[in-house]
């Protein structure tokens, strides 16, 4: 690599961390901060989440930092002639820009893994947070909204006095080791025990109704211990295949086209019974299934797709900026992005839903990258001719 090469290259990822840096605290902090302060989470509560947010942000900012970086590189270099001292020193500008594409090719990868370290790492500490302080969350959030949800509990309330729940509705979801529960009191107070993580509601004057059919009144205090709300095992079975890691989907997906194959098995049973409602329940299931089976069988083509854009976003941005020859990198930004918000990201939309239908396999994920890919080479190979 020749000093040029290395000069044009350190320009590039010096702008881009900066603008990475400024862009991912300002997402994190001010939009994470502001966003848990609105919600009513405690301020302790908020700082533990902040270090598992940052993954999340790199996987949105890195290719928009990036072609800012480019955009301001190979801006400023167009404006001020550098560029055409290259090509009268007979040199091809070409090969100042190959050293670019290749980091942003790695790039790409790094921002491909983002999604698996969101899968394995922020999402579980993220939820282990919450589930650590569960009681001041419930009580922070239940003071702002009066309405709290998480997966398998919601609770509404008419006031929150200090710690009292005044007229709390709850609804438990069924577990394993117990039914559906809906209760309602005149007032209820949540508390965790610091050991062992479980959650105490303790109830007074109320009514209780389960879902094995059984119901109750009661006035003396009532307890429930929800000791499976604090789980931060992920139920990979039925985990949306955004959240699950790669290595995890292989046996999902055979999971899932052995559920299928039975489906339809038992739906041919049911169409030659005649039985109306067994078919209408075993279609439902079998459409369930399919829909998450051509998720699971995009998955990884969706993430390896995003990750790749920011090659593409590169490649779009580098004759951009030199056909440009602006110094202005904020004007220079935004015209390239334009096209991008435009074009880029409807069909990344329509790409992934096509796929996600299972109407054309995987391969509709890449309609964006390959649109994009395709008009930045052509607009590259137009600046490096003229």
């Amino acid at each position: 690599m020749t000093t040029l090469q290395r000069y044009v290259l350190w320009e590039i990822v010096k702008v881009f961390l900066l603008c990475l840096g400024i862009t991912v605290l300002m997402m994190t902090v001010g939009g994470g901060v502001n966003e848990g302060l609105k919600k009513g989470l405690p301020p302790n509560v908020i700082l533990n989440m902040l270090p598992y947010f940052v993954p999340e942000m790199l996987r949105y900012t890195i290719p928009g930092c990036m072609l800012f970086a480019v955009c301001t590189t190979f801006g400023r270099m167009a404006a001020t002639n550098e560029v055409t001292a290259i090509k009268s020193a007979g040199i091809n500008p070409m090969e100042l820009v190959w050293p670019v594409l290749v980091f942003a090719y790695f790039l790409s990868f790094f921002t491909f893994w983002m999604y698996d370290v969101c899968a394995a790492w922020s999402r579980p500490n993220l939820h282990r947070v919450v589930a650590e302080s569960l009681d001041d969350t419930v009580y922070g959030v239940l003071q702002t909204k009066r309405s709290f949800k998480m997966a398998g509990f919601e609770v509404t309330v008419k006031d929150v006095e200090d710690r009292k729940l005044i007229k709390p509705r709850i609804d438990i979801a069924a577990t394993a080791s117990q039914p559906e529960i809906f209760l309602e009191a005149a007032e209820a107070e949540l508390n965790t025990d610091p050991e062992t993580g479980i959650l105490k509601l303790s109830c007074r004057d109320g009514k209780i109704e389960r879902g094995d059919n059984q119901s109750y009144d009661f006035s003396d205090e009532f307890v429930i211990y929800l000791d499976e709300l604090n789980s931060v095992e992920l139920d990979v079975d039925s985990a949306s295949p955004a959240n699950l890691t790669l290595s995890t989907i292989p046996q999902q997906i055979t999971r899932e086209e052995k559920i299928v194959e039975e489906a339809k098995a038992e739906l041919e049973i049911a169409i030659a019974s005649d039985d109306f409602d067994h078919l209408t329940a075993v279609q439902g299931h079998l459409n369930a299934n399919l829909k998450r089976l051509y998720r699971l069988q995009a998955e990884r083509q969706r993430r390896l797709a995003n990750g790749f854009g920011v090659f593409c976003f590169v490649v779009m941005g580098v004759p951009v900026s030199i056909w440009m020859k602006s110094s202005d990198n904020v004007r220079t930004f935004f015209v390239c992005f334009l096209p991008i918000l435009l074009l880029y990201y409807p069909l990344l939309v329509v790409g992934e839903q096509w796929a996600r239908d299972g109407d054309y396999g995987s391969a509709p994920v890449w309609i964006a990258d390959a649109v994009l890919l395709l008009v930045g080479a052509f607009l590259m190979w137009r600046v490096n001719r003229n």
